[in-house]
């Protein structure tokens, strides 16, 4: 009986150290002057907003540093082995964030993230890697659903957002059944977002970006959707957008592209929503 018990313990034990997680994976630039503290806040918002939602939903909450004081430092090599380590598993949910410059080559939507340039060969301070290939990276995981986002701030707006008003009645919270739809609901997908479209300025207030507070606040306002129908990835990314454009009325939208984590014939069936 004994060596039953031993033998059901040990080869249950994978199983119990697989068990379901959210990676956050944070990319900050916190060493820029004049938006290095928009990072820095930046960074607390989310990693606030992600610690509420892996509890809601269940999920063990995994979080990776990548900037100048981490081990690999702000660095291409830090991002690609952040995003195939091997602790990620296909039931797994992986959030890309990313707070700090970046460029768009002339033939993508979707912008490069400028990191620090670690080879010793090279005369250039940074190096581009474009967010094509973070998000294809965690396309090769099949994971349960992949967020990669680019906050890519460089103009300082002294306009300031109204907090939304939400209704005070109260009942029944449904926070965790409306956050499992939304996070859990749809079987397998990765979205790419970028926080404003290429050739737009991409605007911060003094205390944090445009976008992440926008995003939060996207996230809250979800919390109080009316029926299960208005839950969605999509109703969320249109929920940023409306609440930046109440305060910025020429905000042209977020930059987004989903993919497939599955594709019909190997090869990744990508669509551009504009």
């Amino acid at each position: 009986m004994k060596n039953i018990l031993f033998f059901l313990l040990f080869t249950g034990s994978p199983f119990l150290l697989c068990a379901q997680k959210l990676h956050l994976i944070l990319t900050s630039d916190y060493e820029n002057r004049e938006f290095g503290m928009i990072s820095l806040k930046d960074e607390e918002m989310v990693t606030t907003m992600f610690r509420k939602i892996s509890t809601q939903i269940g999920y063990e909450l995994r979080i990776v540093y990548i900037n100048k004081n981490t081990k690999e430092g702000f660095t291409g090599n830090a991002v690609r082995n952040a995003v195939t380590d091997t602790s990620i598993h296909t039931t797994d949910i992986v959030i890309f964030y990313y707070s700090g410059f970046g460029i768009y080559p002339s033939k993508s939507t979707l912008p490069s993230l400028q990191l620090d340039n670690s080879s010793l060969l090279s005369l250039s301070r940074h190096t581009p890697l474009s967010l094509d290939d973070v998000a294809a990276a965690l396309q090769a995981r099949g994971i349960k659903l992949g967020m990669v986002m680019a906050d890519c701030r460089n103009t300082l707006t002294t306009r300031y957002p109204i907090p939304a008003r939400r209704g005070t009645i109260v009942r029944q919270d449904r926070s965790k059944e409306i956050l499992k739809k939304l996070f859990l609901g749809e079987s397998c997908r990765i979205l790419k977002i970028a926080s404003a479209q290429k050739g737009k300025p991409v605007l911060a207030i003094s205390r944090n970006s445009v976008f992440t507070y926008s995003l939060t606040e996207a996230f809250e306002d979800m919390l109080y959707a009316k029926t299960m129908k208005e839950v969605s990835l999509d109703n969320l990314l249109l929920r940023i957008n409306r609440i930046t454009k109440a305060f910025i009325p020429e905000y042209t939208g977020l930059s987004k592209v989903p993919i497939s984590c599955r594709t019909a014939a190997g090869r990744p069936a990508v669509r551009v929503v504009r």
